[in-house]
């Protein structure tokens, strides 16, 4: 017997420990069962917020995605932005899009066990959502932060360091083993991304500017400059390149959720010494655009800098 509404929304909501009853927390003021999530920011900080979805047929296919690794990665990219911003996260609310199947029930209580583990490391609780019908799955996730003062795209200027925190590549290798039906550790970071929330809260006010590493260190890169109005040069020797990726991999590949910071030079040591996965590999310049060096010679960028959604 298929599922009523009710019945996959209850399903969901199970892995967090809620019902669809108010919940009730110092900071939640009405959540799950309500109309609108009320909650209450702490006093002097800003609230940063983000939105974003993962879609069955463009971000994941079940397999090689278990539901489980199809909730954990929905929060996971949202989560990734606060820590690009420095945010905490608080709070959350997730819309679903759900397919016409008699396991349909089954299948979101899996997605709601991925994604309340992911949610119970980080302190984040999910106030609120909604159920639609849709010809796919689809998880859309508005994430709710709290931010002493938020770090964005601008703000680099030509001399700031360019520093990257995290590996890359793996996740564009990880995709290609499980399209040969291969399930390698590269697999995981495709499957299981990690937001790197220690890192941007760790990094404070330091950097002047910083952008996530989601659609390729190029492309976001290109983001970051292009906000800042300004160039940068990559030194290709110093990219942290994953196991068995290539150079291609870590330059256009995205997924990583590595985090880019733009850093004035005088900062730069207090930096990398707060963040020991942390490492230079460039610099901002005047005028446009991104160039490649290698061994201090000028290399051809790729011809796809990154994924472009809508290409």
């Amino acid at each position: 017997m298929r599922a009523s509404e009710l019945d996959l929304i209850d399903a969901f909501l199970a892995p967090f420990g809620l019902d669809r009853s108010s919940a009730s927390a110092p900071s939640i003021l009405s959540g799950p069962g309500d109309d609108c999530a009320v909650v209450r920011p702490s006093r002097g900080l800003s609230l940063v917020v983000k939105t974003d979805a993962v879609v069955e047929g463009v971000h994941f296919s079940m397999p090689p995605f278990t539901p489980e690794d199809v909730g954990h990665k929905a929060l996971a990219v949202n989560l990734s932005d606060l820590a690009a911003a420095g945010a905490r996260p608080r709070w959350f609310v997730c819309a679903l899009g759900v397919p016409k199947s008699a396991s349909a029930a089954k299948t979101a209580a899996r997605m709601g066990r991925g994604m309340a583990r992911l949610a119970q490391i980080h302190g984040c609780a999910l106030v609120g959502g909604n159920v639609t019908r849709a010809p796919g799955w689809t998880l859309t996730l508005c994430v709710f932060g709290e931010a002493k003062r938020a770090r964005g795209r601008t703000g680099a200027r030509p001399g700031d360091a360019l520093v990257v925190a995290g590996t890359l590549g793996a996740a564009a290798k990880g995709l290609a083993d499980l399209r040969r039906g291969s399930r390698t550790a590269a697999a995981r970071a495709q499957l299981r991304p990690e937001p790197r929330l220690a890192d941007g809260l760790a990094a404070g006010s330091l950097p002047s500017a910083s952008i996530d590493v989601s659609d390729g260190l190029l492309r976001d890169l290109g983001h970051l400059c292009a906000s800042s109005a300004c160039g940068a040069e990559v030194e290709v020797d110093a990219l942290p390149v994953a196991q068995g990726a290539s150079l291609d991999d870590a330059l256009s590949g995205g997924e990583d959720y590595a985090l880019l910071f733009a850093v004035p030079r005088n900062r730069e040591p207090r930096l990398l010494a707060r963040l020991p996965s942390a490492r230079r590999i460039g610099r901002f310049t005047e005028g446009r655009g991104i160039r490649l060096l290698q061994a201090g010679r000028p290399r051809r960028l790729p011809r796809r800098l990154g994924f472009d959604h809508l290409a």
